[in-house]
């Protein structure tokens, strides 16, 4: 005998907030690439579009962002100039060691690609379906961050660490070309937490959470301290890197669907054995 129970999924068809939500736009692995490319221009849309159906907790987050990065970086020289300049002359001292720098750089995104890649191939060989997920939705949130990071960097215009003289000043886009690709917000730090972002939110595992946040706060002070990015730059990316990795995996991964008002709501597939009658699958939400 198999026994399926299926709980609070009457409403799982009903659409989230913004456009291009749905369970049809979630993950399909029978569409893998095509859907990937599908959903990274529909993600550029949708997630702006949600915007008037957000929660409290949602308008917090980005206020709390955009205005400490607006505390940090305004004045001249601001905040977040003076400390940049106060950490490199009297803590760190003019040639430490630093992570960021052309070799550094490298490693370390082709290190990210490859481990990316690499569980791509493994879910597809092995059939191993969340593997091929995580994968796809993480590079699905990278590409989606970088777009998002480059249109507000060319937008604002803001000089960066390397060229001192200007003291992080906001230029405008006639500036941006000649300063790119240093300004804000970070990408690099828009990108790695997005990716990181995923399985946080994909696995939910409390051990995760606090290792590759604590991964994650190490990578953007790191960015800070070699010089890269100044911090709002840094605490800007994280936002955008963290909020756009989060509504990847709640609108477009199986791990949810959409409940009663659109709100998506976590659904676990656990194994079911009934004494004496034999097993089955648990479909178990979680709100």
């Amino acid at each position: 005998m198999v026994a399926i129970v299926l709980g609070a999924l009457t409403a799982s068809a009903e659409p989230g907030p913004g456009l291009f939500t749905g369970d049809q736009w979630r993950y399909r692995r029978a569409d893998l690439f095509t859907g990937l490319a599908t959903r990274i221009v529909a993600d550029l849309v949708a997630i702006p579009s949600g915007a008037p159906g957000w929660g409290p907790s949602e308008w917090v987050l980005l206020g709390a962002t955009v205005g400490s990065t607006v505390a940090l970086s305004s004045g001249r020289p601001s905040l977040d100039v003076l400390f940049q300049s106060y950490l490199q002359r009297e803590v760190l001292g003019e040639g430490h060691f630093t992570i960021w720098n052309t070799t550094g750089d490298l490693v370390i995104w082709s290190s990210a690609a490859i481990a990316t890649l690499s569980t791509l191939v493994y879910g597809l060989v092995s059939g191993d379906d969340p593997a091929t997920e995580t994968a796809t939705l993480m590079i699905e949130a990278f590409a989606v961050a970088q777009i998002y990071h480059q249109m507000i960097k060319l937008l604002v215009g803001r000089a960066g660490p390397n060229r001192p003289e200007l003291e992080g000043q906001y230029l405008g886009p006639a500036a941006a070309l000649t300063l790119w690709p240093s300004g804000t917000p970070s990408g690099h730090m828009a990108s790695m937490y997005a990716m990181l972002s995923v399985i946080m939110t994909y696995w939910d595992q409390p051990v995760l959470w606090v290792a590759l946040n604590l991964f994650a706060f190490a990578f953007g002070a790191a960015l800070v301290g070699d010089n890269y990015h100044w911090a709002s730059d840094v605490l800007l990316g994280a936002g955008i890197g963290f909020c756009v990795g989060r509504w990847v995996v709640e609108h477009r991964s199986t791990r949810f669907h959409y409940g009663l008002g659109g709100v998506p709501v976590r659904v676990n597939v656990i194994p079911l054995v009934i004494s004496g009658s034999g097993g089955g699958l648990a479909a178990v939400v979680s709100f």
